[in-house]
């Protein structure tokens, strides 16, 4: 029988990736695709440049490339996985994508393969349920993946340009692991997750299919701006006092970035700096669930860079349509075996 009073529950990130398409589109380009004036998404969004799928890339390839260097920085072999979390708001084919890439990676037929939705909020949603896997007792290793490629589905004639040129495509991994299975000083521990729905704003943004292919996308900019920002800063706010971190003292803000202007206005809403914000809508695009999975992988890299009593928390944050919400922190682990 199980002893669960020895459990170790504390669950740590041991390593992460990011990856994005390789193909770089100064945005410019993308305005004269979608028929917009040359700069609008510069001067309007702050986006300099778009990351697009190169031809042979889709969801399971950059996916599968994420999995595979944060499989390799975590020295964690394939066999090793118990679970793998995969999510996705453009992968929409069967097998799913946790069944492609359980395939993809070789791991062992018992490491159970799951995809939970949540769009750009998805992130969140699996680390949670992977840190709820873990801290239950029952496994000792998680793969989280995320993996967006827009470019073939928000494409000019099916969507408007202030909608369709923000996205580009990218994934991210992460390797959790109970903070039992050994020494981790060098990792960050997962602290709660605050997850919730604003329906109130349900209505800022809403896409459907139609019968001849066009998407339907009703978008109300500056409604979605306001609210975006609106509840992004009451997250914030709700993580700071759960955790009882002062947000002066974070170190790296990991959340949604529809745009860079709306970053921009989120940090100063919040009192911050926009430089802990990794600038990854700027010189990407906004990445979809992939997106707060990029800023994270780059807040852990800087932070690991530093000595390690200069390590600072990191708050996550993110937000998807409905308007679903969720957001967390990550702090330094000190081993304490």
């Amino acid at each position: 029988m199980r002893d669960t009073a020895a459990i170790d529950t504390r669950v740590v990130i041991t390593a992460s990736s990011a990856v994005v398409g390789s193909r770089v589109i100064p945005s410019e380009e993308v305005d004269r695709a979608f028929g917009m004036p040359v700069g609008k998404l510069r001067g309007r969004a702050g986006i300099e440049s778009l990351a697009y799928a190169a031809e042979g890339e889709n969801e399971l390839v950059l996916g599968a490339r994420a999995a595979e260097e944060a499989l390799r920085a975590g020295s964690c072999g394939a066999p090793e996985l118990d679970w793998i979390i995969v999510t996705s708001e453009t992968h929409h084919n069967y097998p799913s994508l946790s069944a492609e890439l359980h395939s993809r990676l070789l791991v062992r037929e018992n490491c159970g393969a799951l995809d939970v939705g949540g769009a750009c909020l998805g992130l969140l949603y699996a680390l949670a349920v992977a840190q709820s896997l873990i801290g239950a007792g029952q496994v000792q290793t998680v793969l989280v993946v995320t993996a967006d490629v827009h470019s073939r589905t928000l494409t000019p004639g099916r969507v408007a340009g202030e909608f369709g040129g923000l996205f580009g495509d990218g994934a991210s991994a992460f390797i959790l692991r109970s903070a039992a299975g050994g020494d981790s000083h060098e990792f960050y521990r997962l602290g709660e997750f605050i997850f919730g729905c604003a329906s109130q704003y349900a209505a800022a943004i809403q896409v459907s299919d139609s019968k001849d292919g066009v998407l339907g996308v009703q978008f109300d900019g500056e409604a979605l701006s306001r609210a975006v920002i609106t509840r992004m800063e009451k997250v914030l706010a709700s993580i700071e006092q759960r955790s009882g971190i002062p947000r002066g003292s974070v170190g790296g803000f990991a959340t949604h970035q529809p745009n860079p202007r709306l970053v921009a206005l989120l940090a100063k809403q919040c009192g911050v700096s926009p430089a802990l914000f990794p600038p990854v809508a700027r010189i990407s695009g906004n990445l979809g669930s992939s997106t707060c999975g990029a800023a994270l992988h780059e807040a852990l890299r800087s932070a690991s860079k530093k000595p390690r009593g200069e390590r600072r928390p990191i708050f996550v944050a993110s937000l998807g349509p409905g308007l679903l919400f969720g957001g967390g922190w990550l702090t330094p682990h000190e081993n304490r075996k």
